[in-house]
């Protein structure tokens, strides 16, 4: 009896999951991962004279983010952004670190069964460092588009392909007169689970 009750209570779970996709008042929780590796060999010629080294760097980032569909196919909520970057140039090795809290918004597109392409916005602030001294902290606000393509392995699991750039302005923690704009563009890889 126990287990017949259990298995109409999984039942219901289950059902329940399978038909919360991107319903007004779901929610969905994501998580994207990347990791990139390069390595560079910069030559310089002065009269003549050739100098130059080897540059390597690896870049880890990690984004969890977690929405609530206001009205079907909109979800709005928080992303989450780590990010660190080791560059060794042969004599000298550094790591930055950066964390962003960026308020989010992201549209889906009716598309078939199993594809929902989306499009999304969100604009925060975005703190960096590469060490203890605070002329190598810096701090400012950060703005992201991305766009890419939910892959539904059932009703509530969905691989995601995406796209995106990103702006920073960040003015350095010393010295407010240096300012950091950077401006990225990069692919990622990730899932989403639809509750």
């Amino acid at each position: 009896m126990m287990k017949k009750l259990l298995l109409a209570a999984f039942a219901v779970f289950a059902f329940t999951s399978v038909n919360a996709q991107t319903e007004k008042g779901n929610w969905v929780f994501s998580g994207n991962t990347s990791i990139s590796f390069a390595s560079t060999k910069a030559k310089v010629e002065v009269d003549g004279n050739e100098s130059g080294g080897e540059l390597s760097s690896s870049v880890f980032t990690l984004t969890p983010s977690l929405g609530y569909f206001v009205i079907d196919n909109l979800a709005v909520g928080l992303d989450l952004s780590y990010t660190s970057t080791k560059i060794d140039d042969d004599s000298v090795e550094s790591t930055t670190s950066s964390f962003a809290v960026l308020p989010m918004g992201t549209y889906f597109f009716e598309a078939g069964d199993n594809f929902k392409p989306y499009v999304g916005v969100a604009g925060g602030l975005i703190s960096t460092s590469s060490g203890d001294e605070d002329s190598n902290k810096s701090n400012g606000l950060a703005i992201r588009g991305k766009g890419g393509i939910a892959y539904f392995l059932n009703e509530s699991i969905a691989l995601d392909f995406s796209a995106q750039y990103v702006h920073t302005s960040q003015k350095n923690k010393e010295n407010n007169d240096v300012v950091t704009n950077n401006n990225s563009f990069g692919v990622g890889f990730g899932f989403s689970i639809f509750l």
